[in-house]
């Protein structure tokens, strides 16, 4: 379900309604990777929480594009009511940027080289090399210890 605690808006719309809302929210979800709360509904006032998690491409939508792909999405099924919208954007990590080409870039600029890197943090030679050359896949942990060993 794309969007959380949709019951409470059961009052307010029909199941034809919710059914759509859903959907039209469900396509949100699968193509942005995101999702929306009811938080709270009174007579006046519906509060949405609306978040995106991590996405395939990289690429994050900022907190005012959230916003308004959330009033798109329930201003017009919700006519008169004022939306309160809490928006929680991804701010993607400062390691993401590391790749064998950032990598080389600052081993350049330090005039580093792998057998330093490797006395220094303790890691083998041959796994520093297969992380540098793209021979080995580097996870999150590896590309947060290059980031923060050579942006210093």
């Amino acid at each position: 379900m794309s969007i959380q605690n949709i019951d409470s808006l059961c009052l307010l719309l029909n199941a034809d309604e919710l059914r759509s809302l859903e959907k039209a929210a469900e396509r949100h979800s699968q193509q942005s990777n995101m999702d929306f709360k009811i938080v709270s509904v009174d007579d006046k006032t519906v509060e949405i929480e609306t978040s995106q998690g991590e996405t395939a491409s990289g690429k994050y939508a900022t907190q005012q594009v959230l916003v308004k792909r959330t009033e798109e999405l329930f201003k017009k099924r919700l006519p008169g009511f004022e939306l309160q919208i809490t928006a929680n954007a991804v701010l993607p990590a400062p390691a993401d940027v590391v790749d064998i080409t950032w990598i080389d870039q600052k081993m350049r600029e330090k005039g580093l080289r792998i057998k330093q890197i490797a006395f220094e943090t303790g890691i083998d030679r041959e796994s520093i090399s297969d992380w540098v050359t793209g021979k080995k896949a580097m996870g999150k942990t590896v590309k947060a210890m290059f980031y923060f060993y050579l942006s210093g």
